[in-house]
């Protein structure tokens, strides 16, 4: 490397935050700082529409539980050889020259709306660190032959060969993508308007401060400045959106992602929700090699879609209207009565990553009355599928299960004991209605997830090893195969679950290691 710019310090940042684990085997708006991550942030515009945070402590307990987790992989040691032998390709030496200047978050912000909503605008941001020794970080610019390109606001500023600049100020590095950005991060930091540790923690309330990363985008300003959003923005659950927070754990043999939609509840009622409120959580049904989702009331998704569906696109939502009406005469039936009505009880879905194949089951409220109805619907299904694909399919009935044969695929379903039951074949309909669902530990809320991790990167892997692609290279086939296996070995469960109510949405997904 011939000369620091901010993308190689970046680089080398990035390279010791994953180097650690394996190696190292609100305040007010004013000038001075609350902590090191205060001061870090201060650099950052006070409307930064996002704003990440990173733990860097290679002592901290984040990495600790990091580094544990990594020596469960057999590849754990090649990865710190391969690790240790970039680090010497840029004349850098881990214990020497980035570990001592480690220990504090490393922020990075956008400086415009523009930065998440365009594409070509990938320059605008701004990032800072306070280091743990300024001494270290002098030494290390030095060392890297950085040009010195003046002063601002009591800030060393430094050019790269490629034009890229730099600055130090109090042990603190600052990068930016432009040269202009880096003044204006400059002066922000002088500023009274400035973003504060108390902007971060408001923005990612309620998600544990304890982590390795902490995220806030302030979706009012992104959903705004987006003209493609104006029809969703008719949504009143939409127009209620205001923030997203997001952190990233590492807790003994787990990761745990948190999350935060937040929405403003004036105005809202919990039949504007996506997804129905409260805390009780329904059961997954858990199948080898697949995703298991349980959802309470899914008659509540229903009716999410449908008035989503009418703000967005009335025309549209009209004639959707029309042919239910129509149905609803011909058949003599109230469809949200007789169908949506009835699915307020507990589903478990589960998907296959295989193709995207998804088994159904639901509980109905009135199974007599809902057999009616679905016999109803089966005597003019054929025409129905027959008009939009130009082909009539024969339903077939077998021990209480309907299936068929379209244009699009096969598909299958019935009435079972108290359940609907849905799927691509009769076959796969009995298997989850003969399932059992099971509630997942720790799920809160009207949505529940859980699969076996370690099944479905095997299977995934398995299925590449397979493919097309690696029939054509032999050993690409070969080694997905058994990189698959050891890859996979020390993976456990992957479960999460989703909680609504009129002040947001918060859920969670963690990754348990064996």
């Amino acid at each position: 490397m011939n000369r620091l710019a901010p993308r190689a310090l970046a680089s080398l940042l990035a390279i010791a935050a994953v180097a650690v684990p394996v190696a190292g085997c609100g305040s007010a708006k004013k000038e001075a700082a609350a902590s090191p991550l205060d001061n870090a942030l201060g650099y950052v515009p006070a409307d930064s529409p996002l704003v990440l945070s990173f733990e860097t402590d290679p002592d901290g307990a984040q990495f600790r539980a990091a580094k544990k987790i990594v020596k469960k992989f057999p590849f754990a040691g090649q990865l710190e050889q391969q690790l240790q032998t970039r680090l010497k390709s840029q004349s850098a030496n881990y214990d020497r020259d980035l570990k001592p200047l480690l220990g504090n978050e490393f922020v990075v912000g956008a400086t415009s709306v523009k930065s998440i909503a365009a594409d070509n605008a990938k320059k605008d941001f701004v990032g800072a660190i306070q280091a743990k020794d300024g001494k270290k970080l002098e030494a290390a610019v030095e060392r890297e032959k950085a040009e010195e390109d003046g002063e601002k606001d009591g800030a060393k500023i430094y050019k790269g060969k490629d034009g890229n600049a730099f600055a130090i100020k109090d042990d603190v590095l600052i990068v930016a993508g432009t040269r202009a950005l880096l003044d204006e991060a400059l002066a922000n930091r002088g500023s009274d308007d400035r973003f504060t540790e108390g902007d971060l923690d408001k923005g990612t309330e309620g998600l544990p401060k304890d982590s390795a990363f902490r995220l806030f985008t302030d979706l009012q300003k992104v959903i705004a400045a987006d003209p493609d959003t104006a029809d969703a923005r008719k949504v009143k659950w939409v127009k209620a959106l205001r923030g997203f927070g997001l952190s990233a754990s590492v807790v003994d043999d787990k990761v745990d992602v948190d999350f935060n939609l937040a929405t403003d509840p004036n105005g809202l009622t919990e039949a504007d929700l996506p997804i129905a409120s409260g805390d009780q959580s329904p059961g997954v049904v858990k199948r080898a090699g697949q995703i298991g989702f349980g959802l309470r009331d899914l008659g509540q998704l229903v009716k999410f879609g449908e008035s989503a569906a009418q703000a967005v696109d009335p025309a549209q939502f009209g004639s959707y209207e029309t042919a239910k009406q129509t149905i609803e005469r011909r058949l003599k039936l109230d469809v949200q009565k007789d169908v949506f009505d009835q699915l307020d009880g507990d589903a478990s879905i589960s998907v296959s990553p295989r193709g995207g194949k998804a088994s159904v089951k639901a509980e109905v409220k009135d199974p007599a009355a809902f057999k009616a109805t679905l016999a109803k619907v089966t005597n003019v299904l054929p025409a129905i599928i027959g008009n939009s694909s130009g082909a009539t399919p024969k339903i077939r009935r077998s021990r209480g299960i309907y299936s068929a044969s379209t244009s699009k695929g096969k598909i299958a379903y019935g009435l079972v004991g108290d359940s609907f039951v849905f799927s691509d074949t009769a076959a796969a309909a009995r298997r989850i209605a003969s399932a059992s669902p099971e509630k997942v530990p720790g799920a809160e809320g009207s949505v529940a997830i859980q699969a076996d991790a370690e099944q479905l990167v095997t299977g995934a892997l398995g299925r590449f090893s397979r493919s097309g692609r690696a029939r054509q290279d032999p050993g690409l086939g070969l080694g997905a195969a058994l990189g698959g296996a050891l890859f996979a070995g020390p993976l456990d469960d992957l479960t999460g679950s989703v909680k609504a109510d009129r002040e947001g949405i918060t859920g969670k997904l963690s990754l348990s290691f064996d």
